[in-house]
């Protein structure tokens, strides 16, 4: 005991602490460089990586959209087969096509929707939707609506019923892109509420795909969930959909709430006062 305090009050101890600290910041200082160089390197590789593969994908794609080579002959190509096992190059790949099939149509957007399907991206977005990733469902949602797959559409009229926001809109928009005026009315079914940021969003989508013929919106109004039914006055509001007023008449007279009633009556009035306007001309 002794020996311990006269040590104690010798103060060596400090310096062997000292020495300890020193050699331990000196340690973490060392690591903490390599760190930052391997995340530098990382970054530059995945840059050249990035470059070099966007480079072989237009190739690729000139090959594709405008020598009307197939995926068949691509992949059986040395200089091209050893990238499409690649992880990264494929989902680069999965990024072009979709941005590339937004800015074409016609010949060249089929041609686009074969290669994806052939090349087997169709299945990675079709996986997207499993994902418990709210951002990566909602990535294979898109893509899939991009690409005109509608084997999906039971799917996505599956997942319009997610506790997500995002996921529900996604899959909403998804449908009325992939079967137009149909691709909303399953909605009529619909059990949760649909709240009015969302709605404004699922009327945005439905005014871009809308298609005047065979449309059977007024199937919403028959809902028992009263915020499908608000939808579809809203939807028959921004479309004008005059030919509706017999649908909207009757759902004023036979409203399930006042909410509904007030809005089928400012609808009624609308659409009355805008065949009178037409009328003149």
């Amino acid at each position: 005991m002794e020996h311990i305090w006269n040590s104690y009050k010798s103060g060596i101890w400090l310096d062997t602490i000292l020495l300890w600290l020193i050699l331990l910041f000196i340690g973490i200082a060392g690591m903490l460089f390599l760190f930052i160089i391997v995340i530098r390197s990382e970054k530059i590789t995945r840059r050249k990586n990035y470059d070099n593969y966007n480079a072989v994908i237009e190739t690729i794609f000139m090959h594709v959209v405008f020598a009307g080579r197939s995926y068949a002959s691509i992949i059986s190509d040395p200089e091209y087969s050893q990238y499409f096992k690649i992880k990264y190059f494929r989902k680069q790949l999965m990024k072009s096509i979709i941005n590339m099939h937004q800015n074409y149509d016609g010949t060249s957007a089929k041609i686009l929707e074969s290669f994806y399907f052939e090349s087997g991206l169709m299945e990675t977005s079709l996986a997207k939707l499993k994902d418990r990733e709210m951002h990566v469902v909602c990535s294979g949602i898109q893509e899939l609506a991009e690409m005109k797959i509608t084997k999906a559409f039971p799917l996505l009229v599956k997942l319009s019923q997610s506790r997500s926001k995002e996921i529900k809109i996604a899959a909403i928009k998804a449908c009325t892109k992939l079967n137009g005026n149909k691709g909303i009315v399953h909605l009529a079914y619909h059990k949760d509420p649909i709240d009015m940021w969302e709605q404004v969003n699922i009327v945005s989508a439905f005014k871009r795909n809308y298609v005047e013929d065979n449309d059977e919106i007024e199937l919403l109004l028959t809902s028992g969930n009263t915020t499908v039914i608000s939808l579809g006055l809203k939807i028959i509001h921004t479309l004008e959909l005059a030919r509706k007023l017999p649908y909207v008449v009757d759902l004023a007279e036979n409203a399930p709430n006042e909410q509904i009633k007030f809005e089928a009556q400012e609808l009624l009035l609308f659409l009355t006062t805008k065949n009178q306007g037409d009328d003149r001309f």
